[in-house]
């Protein structure tokens, strides 16, 4: 029996990468921003690892293109097992909704987004995509030292960039604040692998992403048993 090697899933998937693969990543990107159930968030931030490897296999080496491919999965991995104890030991999904509001006042938790702050992420969303349409399309604006036979890259990089930041300011609990700085790291290393193939910035920004997880993990947990002292307090 032949198993499929790494050429044969990048001919597989080869209708999805350049501008279909930079499109994709704006979607994952996008609901990265807005859902705060951590299912749904996490998903997407997953999805957004597995194309910006079709990407990567454009600007990388095959064997560090699945290193990076690798790395997101391991830091998926790391949000997977701590958002899901978190919220095993509540048995709700308060995890991602603001343990700062719990207590007296009464919090309703839909099952997909924390209604009171979906205005305030859709709205950093929307304004951030709108900057990098306008960045795009009306300066035809790209990242110094993208090369110009690239222009997907750079529209990949602005979009998760961008994104990346509009879910940090639209902030809220560590997880979801966690992943936005994922998304814009994701953006960065996309930057990064076009200016500079070297092994060793692409294992200092594989570290930095390990560290990301760690910490947001760390902070989630903290989050959580302040979030149920309160509770017990009141």
């Amino acid at each position: 029996m032949i198993f499929p090697t790494i050429f044969d899933w990048l001919e597989t998937f080869a209708f999805l990468r350049g501008y279909p693969a930079a499109m994709i990543i704006a979607v994952t990107a996008v609901l990265v921003v807005l859902f705060l159930d951590w299912r749904l968030a996490l998903l997407a931030l997953i999805g957004q690892y597995l194309v910006a490897s079709l990407l990567y296999f454009d600007l990388l080496e095959p064997h560090l293109a699945m290193i990076k491919l690798f790395t997101g999965m391991f830091v998926c991995l790391i949000l997977y097992w701590t958002a899901r104890q978190v919220d095993h030991g509540h048995g709700t999904n308060q995890l991602l909704g603001g343990f700062e509001q719990a207590g007296r006042q009464k919090v309703l938790f839909d099952r997909w987004v924390a209604p009171g702050t979906l205005t305030l992420r859709a709205g950093a969303a929307t304004a951030a995509l709108v900057i990098v349409a306008l960045l795009a399309l009306a300066f035809s604006f790209r990242l110094p030292g993208i090369p110009e036979d690239l222009p997907y890259i750079n529209l990949a990089a602005l979009l998760l960039l961008s994104l990346g930041i509009a879910g940090i300011i639209a902030g809220g609990s560590p997880l979801p604040v966690g992943m936005a700085v994922l998304t814009f790291l994701t953006g960065l290393e996309l930057y990064f692998a076009a200016l500079d193939q070297s092994t060793r910035l692409l294992a200092l920004l594989a570290a930095l992403d390990f560290f990301v997880a760690l910490s947001t993990a760390y902070l989630t947990q903290r989050h959580s048993w302040a979030g149920a002292a309160a509770m017990q307090h009141d």
